[in-house]
């Protein structure tokens, strides 16, 4: 016996497990675990019933310097900010806290990761099944608490320590990893174990809690897989179709040259771009990207304006619409596909994202090699001459209409004006930098008026279209691509609704430019028709607050700086891009002379455009009229 207790002794001083007692041993495990299995960043919110998890994160960090720890009191600041960091990353980001409605605040973020497909591990505590449902302080019912909101949920069970339980813990510690990262059969998201813990929570030693010969009798629990890789992971390899699918879809864009490939809201994976770019010359279709889909450096993407014409809407019905990502954020194209509703439509990469419920096809492969391989069959075979080169030029004159427009329309306005914000950010802007931009007005005045010719990456919350957690999702992506810097642009309610996230950028001294757009309220549903009801509209819609955020800002240890006009605004954003630090930049503006300018600026798009398509839908209707004299 003695021994046996000494061969134990000197192998648990080996083994990096705190082996204090069952509650330390069994976190141990989760912590190395997850780390073996890619996680490499963990986002804290403090609590007494999260302990043993919190106590062995901090000695996993002290084994692993690439391990990172993040304290953030909010916990919705906190899984946004873990959100903002999974985005830029692309890696699974851990989240991680106390009993309660601790683990409430998280389901906002959690919502978002779903539709957006990021990888998120959310670790709640709580109290062992006993303490559930008896007046136990701080307890709620924690079990689905997100419901159909995560990938995968699972009650991990009280800490029992025999070698067939641990063996369970780091294969499901494995496999919820591999879930997150949509390795498995879903798409990636977030993740929940919810880990109930009964006393003791701080590491205190009870020596009959872990079995003398454990480490003997089940060396696997213990020390997890021999070659430290992840206990059971999942591998997958991408999908694709056969070739016999990639002709059938060949024939029918040969049988329907107009046309148009769409980029909308996508966190496009590698190499996507060009591509979707050799897709467009092999099938002669024009290429529409929105601004949070890709870098659009030739392409079409002034589509939103130009499709408020309605000559060119009536000229142009297309045959076939091929999409990527999520439906765009224009309204305009949504409902020129209303419109045109016989359209086909192939969604590739993102399943049941079609609003307007047309005749859709649905391609679950990957993207990139869907073009490669698309692009490939029809430069081989497709029959000389069958693409419509008037279809993309009158594409590329429309493009060229709008931006001509815009740019003189911005060029003459001199008060400060959100719209010509963007246009101003695309001449200045380095190619080292990365926007995130909050939704309501600015993404959509970003797709309008943002083109520049730097490869800007754009980032949004854009799965569930919400303004919560604006701020920490930028500061998240920001601290986590240290090497570029991040631009984020907000409205005031977006501001207002995260200032508790503002923490972070002091707490860990991260680098952030935030253009505030501040028109008092908001500004997106003067664009809308509820304006019109001028009794009920500024106290329920229009929301006035009032506030003067250079305090609060400053209490962050945040820069703040009123712009007040377009010289002072290019120097102050200048200055920010190369100051270390948060910085808020300010620009104050009226609702209701932004509505007028937005109104102006895509009248004058429409006066131009309709003239010349104008003429085509007369020819066109030549056409109708003399069909049907045809068939009498």
């Amino acid at each position: 016996m003695a021994f046996i207790s000494a061969i134990r002794e000197r192998r648990l001083r080996r083994s990096p497990m705190n082996s204090a007692n069952r509650n330390t041993l069994w976190s141990s495990i989760v912590a190395e675990e997850l780390y073996r299995a890619g996680v490499r960043t963990i986002c804290i919110s403090p609590g007494s019933r999260s302990t043993p998890l919190v106590i062995a994160f901090a000695e996993l960090r002290d084994r692993h310097d690439d391990l990172e720890i993040l304290v953030h009191i909010d916990e919705r600041s906190s899984a946004f900010f873990a959100l903002g960091v999974a985005k830029m990353l692309m890696s699974p980001v851990v989240l991680l806290c106390t009993s309660g409605t601790a683990a409430a605040n998280y389901y906002p973020a959690i919502i978002e990761a779903y539709y957006s497909r990021i990888p998120l591990v959310v670790l709640t505590a709580d109290r062992p099944p006993e303490l559930r449902d008896c007046g136990a302080g701080q307890t709620i019912d924690q079990i689905n608490i997100y419901g159909k909101h995560v990938r995968y949920f699972f009650e991990v069970g009280v800490p029992e320590i025999i070698g067939f339980r641990l063996r369970y813990l780091r294969s499901l510690i494995s496999r919820a990893v591999s879930i997150a990262l949509g390795t498995g059969e879903s798409p990636a998201g977030a993740v929940h174990l919810n880990f109930p813990f009964a006393d003791p929570m701080s590491p205190i030693p009870i020596p009959t809690d872990i079995p003398e010969d454990l480490q003997l009798s089940s060396p696997e629990a213990i020390l997890g897989n021999p070659n430290g890789t992840a206990y059971s992971p999942v591998i997958a390899g991408l999908r694709s179709l056969d070739t016999n699918a990639i002709a059938n879809i060949a024939n029918q864009i040969i049988s329907h040259p107009q046309g148009v490939i769409v980029v909308g809201v996508y966190d496009a994976p590698l190499g996507f771009l060009e591509a979707v770019r050799q897709l467009a010359r092999a099938t002669g279709y024009p290429l529409l990207i929105e601004a949070t889909g890709a870098h659009r450096r030739d392409e079409i993407g002034h589509y939103d304006s130009f499709l408020r014409s309605p000559n060119f809407c009536k000229t142009h019905i297309p045959d076939l619409a091929i999409r990527f990502g999520a439906m765009p954020t224009s309204k305009s194209y949504r409902l020129w596909l209303e419109q045109h509703i016989h359209c086909q439509q192939i969604l590739v990469g993102n399943i049941y994202s079609d609003p307007t419920h047309g005749l859709t096809q649905h391609l679950n492969v990957d993207p990139v090699s869907f073009c490669e391989q698309l692009a490939h069959y029809l430069q081989e075979f497709a029959p000389a001459g069958w693409q419509s080169q008037q279809w993309r030029l009158d594409f590329e004159l429309a493009e060229t209409i709008a931006a001509q427009v815009i740019a003189k329309s911005l060029n003459d306005i001199d008060e400060l004006f959100d719209g010509k914000v963007y246009a101003e950010l695309a001449q200045i802007l380095p190619a080292n930098c990365d926007i995130f931009i909050a939704s309501s007005t600015p993404i959509r005045d970003l797709d309008t008026f943002f083109h520049s010719d730097r490869p800007i990456r754009v980032l949004a919350n854009r799965g569930a279209n919400g303004i919560d957690g604006t701020i920490s999702s930028a500061l998240g992506a920001a601290w986590a691509n240290r090497d570029r810097r991040m631009v984020l642009i907000c409205g005031d309610l977006a501001f207002y609704h995260d200032l508790n996230g503002l923490l972070a950028a002091k707490k860990y001294h991260i680098s952030l430019t935030i253009i505030l757009l501040n028109n008092d309220g908001g500004g997106i549903f003067n664009l809308l028709p509820i304006a019109k009801y001028t009794d009920t509209f500024e106290e329920f819609f229009g929301t006035a607050h009032g506030l003067d955020f250079a305090p609060i800002a400053q209490a962050y240890e945040c820069q703040f700086i009123s712009i007040q006009n377009w010289q002072h605004f290019r120097e102050s954003v200048q200055n920010s891009l190369s100051t270390k630090g948060t910085q808020v930049l300010e620009i104050k503006s009226d609702r209701q002379r932004n509505k007028d300018l937005h109104l102006q600026i895509w009248q004058q798009v429409i006066d131009a455009c309709d003239p010349y398509f104008l003429l085509c839908y007369l020819g066109l209707a030549e056409k109708v009229i003399r069909r049907q004299e045809e068939c009498k």
